[in-house]
Formats: structure tokens, sequence, C-alpha cells
């Protein structure tokens, strides 16, 4: 059962975008952090991901963003913003 839903996008000159699912599942697929944690997550569509609740928002900040610096997918003044929401029943759906 996943804990939280998670929207990551890449905010740039004001504006946000979701960050593409190909990225999402490169990162969170193959495991690349030794993070035991992000074995707890289900990518759910562009910018959306399920967490289990052992995920930390702002550890996963700072790893998938560090991620796609590295890989140059995102430029120097480009932020991963990250926002995080309680799982409820109503959002299950």
């Amino acid at each position: 059962m996943f804990a939280w839903r998670l929207e990551l996008s890449i905010e740039s000159n004001g504006s946000q975008r979701p960050v593409p699912e190909p990225w999402l599942r490169d990162f969170f697929m193959r495991n690349f952090t030794g993070y035991r944690a992000f074995d707890e997550t289900l990518v759910a569509g562009d910018g959306l991901l399920e967490a289990g609740a052992r995920v930390s928002a702002d550890e996963l900040k700072v790893k998938f963003e560090g991620w796609l610096r590295g890989r140059k997918l995102i430029q120097a003044h480009e932020r991963l913003t990250v926002r995080r929401f309680q799982r409820t029943p109503q959002s299950w759906r």
C-alpha cells in the first residue's frame, strides 16, 4: 500500500512542467541510489509517483535532482519541485 502521492515537476523561469514519465521510470526502476525506501515507489504517469511511508520527499528531491543534473536533463537554472499528498481512501480510485 502506498502512503503518499508525489507530484514532481521542473520549475524554469516561473513556469512548471511535469517530469516526463520515462525519466521517472529510468531513475526509480533502476534504484541508482542505494536508498532502499525507493523500492517502495511506483511511477503513475508524467510527474506522478506513488510512494511508501518510508520515502522522504526531501531525500527524493536531492537524489533525483542530482541524477537529472548528472545526465544534463535539466539546466542549472531549473529546479525540481516535489509536492507530497497523503493518500486517502477517496484518492485510491
